[in-house]
């Protein structure tokens, strides 16, 4: 498989505090990695420098798709900050401009799966925490980008939703071998969406498995999470 994401001794500090030390990664084209650990460890600081939308202090990131990164990765960020008055709508029409791959046809098929025709005329500040969050995921989606970064899925969500949205994402990655880099809190969702999984400790890499390998020796992705958080998980080398 060819590396659509190669990492190299990232760090990240703010201030004084370093959240990533001297982290390496590297993510297959077609690969579906789920990035976990405890709160505050970095997952959402990463993916955000994977998508462009902040620098790292240092080491570097190469992402290898030809043409323009910023429509070819999509990400659904945990919160969206809008100008006042500005609703699901006025942005859609926005994005039709900027992406040529938001047609009128794919833009139909995302609104019935993440069902914003009841908040699509209100503005965006004005809505409940799980509707920001069905359009955030939609976003991500809108210029069928060849990477998809979800940060907290389903969060918020009823579980109707739920596996509506599930049941999309893993679709479509699967059937048109997309690059998923999943930041969840859900075991469960990460056995339905991904196929490896990394715990990010204290700045680094702590666990690298394949979720099928991880499943074989602790049974579930959730057990693994259950030995980290208690301390016993045995980290690789």
């Amino acid at each position: 498989m060819s590396k659509i994401i190669e990492i190299e001794n990232l760090n990240k500090a703010f201030g004084k505090k370093e959240v990533l030390k001297n982290l390496s990664l590297t993510v297959n084209r077609g690969e579906r990695l789920a990035i976990l650990g405890a709160n505050g460890c970095g997952k959402t600081t990463l993916v955000e420098m994977i998508a462009q939308t902040s620098r790292p202090s240092s080491g570097t990131i190469k992402i290898n798709i030809e043409g323009d990164l910023r429509k070819e990765i999509g990400i659904q960020f945990q919160q969206g900050e809008w100008p006042p008055g500005i609703s699901a709508a006025d942005m859609l029409m926005f994005y039709r401009v900027v992406y040529p791959k938001f047609t009128a046809a794919w833009e139909a098929e995302l609104a019935g799966v993440f069902d914003i025709e009841e908040f699509k005329t209100r503005a965006l500040k004005k809505l409940s925490g799980g509707q920001k969050q069905r359009f955030n995921a939609m976003i991500s989606m809108m210029n069928n980008p060849e990477i998809v970064i979800l940060d907290e899925l389903t969060t918020g969500l009823d579980m109707q939703l739920q596996f509506k949205i599930i049941e999309f994402f893993k679709k479509q990655i699967q059937e048109n071998s997309k690059t998923l880099l999943l930041v969840s809190h859900s075991p469960e969702e990460v056995e339905l969406l991904c196929n490896r999984m990394v715990i990010i400790h204290e700045g680094r890499i702590v666990f690298d498995r394949q979720i099928s390998k991880a499943i074989a020796e602790y049974k579930s992705v959730r057990n693994v999470m259950d030995e980290y958080f208690e301390g016993s998980l045995k980290y690789d080398n």
